[in-house]
């Protein structure tokens, strides 16, 4: 099955999700695209986990700033409602989420791998970075209380976030930002290998694993309801000037 370039396998009780468009850049036809592969993954009763990867250098670069930032406000508050949307249907996945990250996985697809339940990053090549201290973008608050729920320290927190380190996967791995890294060539089968010692031989009740993942997050989804409601240019706001 597939939709677009982001196409969806089957390997027995895991489904893996495979995004090869380039750099893998966020815009709305793109996450239109991933949502639909999810919506597939879930279509299929037998499916009891998800795997997500990229196909060549990178898992996900970002958001489409290039596209992005010409657009009006409407379309610009319609992309970032839709990609907090996919985050947070990932964060709450009714089964378990597995990130296979192959390669580079920055700001917006960082995100998106810190939504899931577990990550696999490839070794030796490929970082991991949220560098928006370099491009001077502040995060909005749905961000911070999401990043600061998923990440796994104080530590973490200050080198990846307020000073935009890039962090390899071993690195990765040590810091508890992913829980283990192979060989780019054992990446998918690592994950899935995961995946079905996550659900052991039953799995878990789809509206049972989405109940629990929400109580859980409820903080996290909270601020992001409250973003999304707010109406606010979460573009143009997280240039504001700082006091000095």
């Amino acid at each position: 099955m597939a939709s677009g370039d982001i196409s969806v396998e089957v390997r027995g009780k895991v489904a893996i999700v495979s995004m090869d468009r380039g750099e893998n850049r966020l815009n709305l036809k793109f996450l239109a695209d991933l949502n639909a592969a999810l919506d597939k993954v879930l279509s299929n009763p037998d499916v009891q986990a998800v795997v997500t990867t990229g196909v060549g250098k990178f898992y996900s670069n970002g958001i489409d700033l290039d596209w992005l930032l010409p657009q009006g406000l409407d379309v610009q508050r319609q992309f970032l409602d839709k990609f907090g949307e996919t985050k947070m249907r990932i964060l709450t996945f009714p089964i378990p989420t597995i990130a296979a990250i192959n390669g580079h996985c920055i700001a917006g697809g960082c995100l998106l791998a810190i939504c899931h339940d577990y990550r696999v990053m490839r070794s030796k090549r490929g970082w991991l970075s949220m560098p928006e201290i370099h491009i001077k973008l502040r995060f909005d608050p749905a961000m911070v209380a999401l990043l600061k729920r998923r990440l796994p320290d104080g530590d973490v927190q200050r080198d990846l976030l307020l000073f935009g380190r890039r962090f390899p996967g071993e690195e990765c791995a040590r810091r508890g930002v992913v829980d283990a890294v192979c060989e780019v060539e054992e990446l998918v089968d690592q994950a899935v290998r995961m995946a079905n010692k996550c659900v052991g031989k039953d799995g878990f009740d789809r509206p049972m694993m989405k109940a629990m993942k929400e109580d859980v997050y409820k903080e996290v989804m909270e601020v992001y309801e409250k973003e999304t409601k707010s109406g606010r240019d979460l573009v143009r706001d997280r240039r504001p000037q700082a006091k000095l």
